[in-house]
């Protein structure tokens, strides 16, 4: 007798074809049968007639290890019909963790209503750690550089030999205990190191045919030269690799064409036998880290030494000339696109515009903006802003590229306070539906199959998911039930938040954990290794 069985749906099977009106059969968690099942027998039975019948979406960008240990049932991923996220994303991971980044790790999962131990230290106490809790979702995981480097007591750019080869041990140690690769934060905290580690490092994922996942030294400006360096990265660890949201902010001077060229380069890496792809993001707002406005040198003594000179207003003078950076038009005068999104010391003032901050505390936005840092002390990495990033037409570009595959680059959350209030933006709630609602219902950007396949098997194959992201006989049951015609993607900046509608049921590795709309509480995923 079957398990379960999914009957009369729209099978949409995250290969691009057509979709097709057919049952599917579930044993265990697997998927047994695609097709016309007349007189299967089940112990339960999922009516699907109206719906459409999905492989579980893989979120090739996530930063949900950040709330992951205070969110194991992943409502907000859950009820968009996520079924498994590519963690570690951007340099940076919750393991390894040494004496030198014990604090470090331990405030960011207080920033994100944590309240545990952290006992771990290696990359395999990590992943023990958090399979042993359970979790509603699959997850698969990257090691963070910033991660390795700050374990190895790295923090600027001179790196010695014997913090090289700690280095090198640490992320050998994470490969063997089935991390998918290594990811970088070349814009932000990852700025500091010099070409030689990263290339070191690189070298190793070689050894494990490990993918180089990277947040790109520059996407304005500077964009084709920070584009040559992933290359050379690449080619250093064997060709397997990923740009992270390969995008450009609109207005922070980048050349005409340097996005066209930049995907070009991808495309010749390609033809070359490289297994390169990038990925975007669904809506033209996205988060950003505050402390990456600022320039290089004046963080490379650490968050508290850097918080300490902001009380010197010679200091905050000369930064207002020297922050054109990262998120570009904010030097340029465009705080009306920003909005402060987690800081711990202000609450009352998150979701605010740094508009409507500098109003409220008087002084212009650039006051309000060195304040908040100089509040967070040694917090200042972690605080988040989120704002107006794309334009539109460049969204659109992005989101239909053969190139792209169609992430988040966010975390799950719940409608419910700590943890709501600190994650409260839409990408949180929205990011992955939008993709459906969006542009594919509203706008016709892509067809439903193809926006499927890109949500689904694309990133399975590229990050080697063996098994996932299709709909058919042999592939673990991560099956996503949705009626098309209900489809709401909510926006919302900090409370309310509410979940995204339309998605009735999700199975994960064959356990129903949304059930006619209602989360179960079960907790079926699974750590997926390289």
């Amino acid at each position: 007798m079957l398990d379960i069985l999914i009957t009369g749906g729209w099978v949409v099977d995250g290969t691009g074809n057509p979709a097709r009106r057919a049952d599917l059969a579930i044993e265990g968690d697997t998927i047994a049968e695609v097709g016309r099942i007349s007189g299967g027998v089940a112990a339960r039975v999922i009516d699907a007639t109206g719906m459409h019948v999905m492989p579980g979406f893989i979120d090739a960008h996530s930063h949900s290890d950040w709330t992951l240990l205070s969110n194991p049932t992943a409502e907000s991923a859950v009820r968009q019909g996520v079924t498994t996220e590519i963690v570690g994303n951007c340099g940076v991971s919750l393991a390894p963790v040494s004496s030198h980044s014990l604090a470090a790790a331990t405030k960011l999962l207080r920033t994100y209503a944590y309240d545990g131990e952290v006992g771990w230290r290696s990359y395999a106490e990590y992943l023990e750690t958090v399979a042993s809790m359970g979790m509603s979702i699959n997850y698969a995981y990257l090691v963070g550089h910033t991660a390795i480097r700050t374990a190895a007591g790295a923090t600027g750019a001179d790196v010695d030999e014997p913090q090289l080869r700690a280095m090198e041990a640490l992320l050998a140690e994470a490969m063997e205990s089935g991390a998918l690769g290594m990811s970088t934060g070349l814009e932000l905290e990852g700025k500091h190191a010099p070409e030689i580690e990263v290339t070191r490092l690189a070298r190793v994922l070689r050894r494990y045919d490990a993918m180089y996942v990277s947040h790109i030294r520059n996407r304005d400006a500077h964009l084709q030269a920070a584009m040559d360096e992933f290359m050379r990265y690449a080619i250093e660890a064997g060709g397997r690799a990923q740009v992270s949201h390969l995008n450009v902010r609109a207005n922070t001077g980048a050349p005409d064409g340097g996005w066209e060229q930049a995907v070009a380069t991808i495309e010749r890496a390609r033809a070359d036998g490289l297994d390169v792809l990038t990925d975007t993001i669904s809506m033209t707002r996205g988060i950003g880290l505050m402390a990456g406005i600022l320039p290089p040198d004046f963080v490379a003594d650490g968050p508290v030494v850097a918080a300490a000179r902001l009380g010197d207003p010679a200091v905050r003078r000369h930064l207002r000339t020297e922050c054109d950076r990262y998120w570009r038009f904010i030097h340029r005068g465009e705080w009306h696109r920003v909005r402060l999104l987690a800081s711990p010391q202000f609450p009352e003032l998150n979701g605010l515009s740094f508009p409507e901050i500098a109003a409220r505390r008087g002084g212009d936005e650039w006051d309000a903006f060195f304040d908040i840092l100089a509040a967070a002390g040694p917090d200042m990495p972690k605080l988040i802003m989120y704002a107006e990033l794309y334009s539109e037409e460049h969204l659109a570009a992005m989101v239909s590229h053969p190139l792209f595959m169609l992430a988040v680059d966010a975390m799950n959350s719940t409608v419910d306070p700590p943890l709501a209030d600190m994650t409260g933006q839409p990408l949180v709630y929205a990011g992955q539906i939008t993709y459906l609602t969006h542009h594919v219902l509203e706008t016709g950007l892509l067809r439903l199959e193809e926006a499927v396949r890109k949500m689904t098997s694309m990133p399975a194959g590229h990050f080697g998911l063996r098994g996932r992201g299709l709909l058919q006989p042999g592939c673990a049951a991560d099956v996503v039930v949705l009626d098309l015609e209900r489809l709401r993607a909510p926006s919302t900046i900090l409370a309310p938040a509410v979940y995204a509608e339309g998605v009735r049921d999700v199975l994960v590795n064959g356990v129903p954990v949304l059930d006619g709309g209602d989360h179960t509480g079960s907790r079926p995923g699974r750590t997926i290794t390289r």
